[in-house]
C-alpha cells in the first residue's frame, strides 16, 4: 500500500526550534545545553554547542534529519504534478497494476443449464509489474563556519535550514519533473501513445471542440486509447491535460475549460503546463545515463517528433510514479570540521499500459510499416524454450501499439504466443524440417507485420550456416508478408 505524507512546513523560529531539536534530544545533551528562554540566548546556547564535539554532531544530526528532511520530503511532494503521483510506496521493490477485463456475455438456455452450472469461467486478468528503478543521492555539505553563523542571529537556525531544503527540494523537485516530461517524450515519440491529429483545426474554438470531442470518448468503453489495447475508460475528473505553456497562452482559459465541459475553477485543477514538449535537459542526467540503465539520453530524433505535439490528455492512473525511499545518511569529517549528508531518493518511474492517454498532433501520423523486435532473454526447461521479446520503437509520430498473434499455424506446432511477445515452444518440437517460424504481430488497429524466429536444429541435424538461431540480443524485423 502507498500513502501520501502529510503535508508539513517550517513554521516555528529559531528558539522554538532549538528547544524542539533540545527536547528530543539525549540526556546528556539536556543537561548540557540549557532551554532558550529569549532571543538572547541563543549566542550563548550556539558557543555551547560548538564548543562540544558530542554535542554539535547530534545537534547537526537532528537539525537534518528531524527538521530539515521532514520538511523536505513535505515539499518534494508538491510538485506541480503531485496529483499524478500513487504516494510513498512503504514496504516493497514493485507495484502490480492489474485490469480485469469485462466478464463475457451468454445467451439465457435453459437446455444447456447442465453443461455449463458447474463449469468454470476464468476472469481474463491481465498484469504490469512496476519495478524500482530509479535510485538517486544527492550530498549535502554543512561546514562548521555556516553553523556557527547559524547562532548570530535571530533567524539564522531558521535560514541554515530552508539552504539545506533549497539544496535537496530545487534538485529533487526538478528532476521529479524531468521524470514525467521524460516518460511524456518517450511514449509519445516512440508511439506508445496514440495521436489525434488536429491541423485541419481552422482555428482554436475548433481545436477546442477536439479536445472536447475526446475527452468525451475517454468516458466510453474503448480499445483505442491506451497501450494495452484494453476496454477501459476514463470518467472527467479523473482526466488531466498537458499543454505546451506556449500553446495553452494562445487560449481563453474560461473558453478552454468550457472545451471540456467543466467549470474554469474545476478545469484549472486539471490542466498541468509544461514548459514545451521540445526540449529535455539531458546534461541534468548524463553522468545517471552513462552509468546506469535507469534512464536513457532524449535524442534529438525524438524532440523533432515531439515539435508537432501540442497537449496530451491522460487518465490519472496512465502516470505510476512512488516514492520508495527518502533517506538522509551522514559522516562527520573531523580533519575538516564539516559534516557530509547524503540524500537518498528511490522511485517507482513508470506509466500503466491500461490507462487511457492521447496525444493532439499538428500533422498527420505516418503509417507503420515495419517493426523491430530485440530477444532480450531465452528462458529454458525440460518442457518448453521461451522467448521474450521487447519492442524496439523507433523515433517517429505513428501508432506503435502492438500486439501478437496467436495463428493458427503456430497452434498446430503447440507454440503460445503472449500477446506482449513471450513466445513458448515446445522442448520436443521437431525442428529437423523447418527450425523457422513465422510470428505475427498487429499494429494500428488491422495491419499485420511478420517476423521470423530460427529454432536452434533437433540434435543430429546439421545446421545451416546461412540461417543462425535466433540467440539473446538478435533483433527480429517485422514487416508486411507475402
Amino acid at each position: 500500500m502507498s500513502y501520501i505524507p502529510a503535508k508539513t512546513s517550517l513554521q516555528g523560529r529559531s528558539i522554538d526550534i532549538l528547544n524542539i531539536i533540545r527536547n528530543n534530544a539525549s540526556y546528556e545533551y539536556q543537561q548540557d545545553i540549557p532551554a532558550i528562554k529569549s532571543i538572547s540566548d541563543i549566542p550563548a546556547v550556539g558557543q555551547s554547542i560548538m564548543g562540544n564535539p558530542a554535542r554539535s554532531n547530534e545537534f547537526v544530526n537532528a537539525l537534518i534529519n528531524r527538521i530539515a528532511l521532514v520538511v523536505a520530503n513535505s515539499a518534494i511532494f508538491r510538485n506541480p504534478y503531485e496529483a499524478l503521483k500513487k504516494g510513498y510506496l512503504e514496504y516493497g521493490e514493485s507495484v502490480e497494476d492489474i485490469f480485469v477485463d469485462l466478464a463475457k456475455v451468454q445467451p439465457y438456455d435453459p437446455e444447456k443449464a447442465a453443461e455449463v452450472e458447474l463449469k468454470r469461467t476464468i476472469p481474463d486478468v491481465k498484469a504490469a509489474f512496476h519495478v524500482m528503478n530509479w535510485k538517486v543521492k544527492y550530498p549535502i555539505t554543512i561546514q562548521r563556519e555556516e553553523l556557527q553563523r547559524a547562532f548570530t542571529t535571530a533567524s539564522g537556525v531558521e535560514e541554515l535550514i530552508m539552504r539545506i531544503i533549497d539544496s535537496v527540494y530545487t534538485a529533487a523537485a526538478y528532476d521529479e519533473f524531468l521524470l514525467f516530461k521524460y516518460l511524456i517524450i518517450k511514449n509519445v515519440a516512440n508511439g506508445q501513445i496514440g495521436t489525434i491529429d488536429v491541423s485541419g483545426a481552422t482555428d482554436l474554438a475548433e481545436m477546442g471542440g477536439t479536445f472536447r470531442g475526446v475527452s468525451n470518448m475517454f468516458t466510453f468503453l474503448k480499445k483505442d486509447y491506451n497501450f494495452a489495447g484494453v476496454l477501459n475508460n476514463c470518467p472527467k475528473e479523473n482526466q488531466y491535460i498537458f499543454m505546451d505553456a506556449q500553446f495553452n497562452g494562445l487560449f481563453d482559459s474560461v473558453n478552454l475549460a468550457r472545451a471540456f465541459n467543466m467549470e474554469k475553477a474545476d478545469f484549472m485543477g486539471k490542466l498541468l503546463l509544461i514548459d514545451d514538449f521540445t526540449t529535455f535537459d539531458n546534461d541534468r542526467w548524463a553522468d545517471i545515463a552513462a552509468e546506469s540503465d535507469m534512464v536513457e539520453e532524449v535524442t534529438d530524433s525524438e524532440l523533432g517528433v515531439m515539435n508537432n505535439v501540442v497537449s496530451i490528455l491522460v487518465d490519472e492512473r496512465f502516470f505510476q510514479i512512488y516514492d520508495n525511499l527518502s533517506l538522509m545518511t551522514d559522516t562527520r569529517v573531523a580533519n575538516g570540521l564539516y559534516w557530509n549528508y547524503f540524500y537518498h531518493n528511490w522511485k517507482i518511474v513508470a506509466t500503466s499500459p491500461f490507462a487511457n492517454a492521447v496525444a493532439f498532433v499538428t500533422t498527420t501520423p505516418t503509417a507503420v510499416t515495419s517493426m523491430s523486435f530485440k530477444v532480450a532473454a531465452i528462458a529454458d526447461s525440460p518442457e518448453s524454450r521461451i522467448f521474450m521479446l521487447v519492442q524496439s520503437p523507433s523515433a517517429a509520430l505513428k501508432d506503435q501499439r502492438f500486439e501478437f498473434i496467436q495463428t493458427e499455424d503456430l497452434t498446430e506446432l503447440g507454440v503460445a504466443v503472449n500477446e506482449y511477445g513471450a513466445i513458448t515452444v515446445p522442448a520436443d518440437l521437431d525442428t529437423s524440417d523447418d527450425p523457422q517460424l513465422t510470428l505475427v504481430v498487429r499494429v494500428d488497429g488491422d495491419t499485420e507485420l511478420e517476423g521470423t524466429l530460427t529454432l536452434v536444429l533437433v540434435e543430429g541435424t546439421e545446421p545451416d550456416p546461412d540461417i543462425p538461431a535466433t540467440v539473446v540480443g538478435d533483433t527480429i524485423v517485422f514487416a508486411p508478408g507475402n
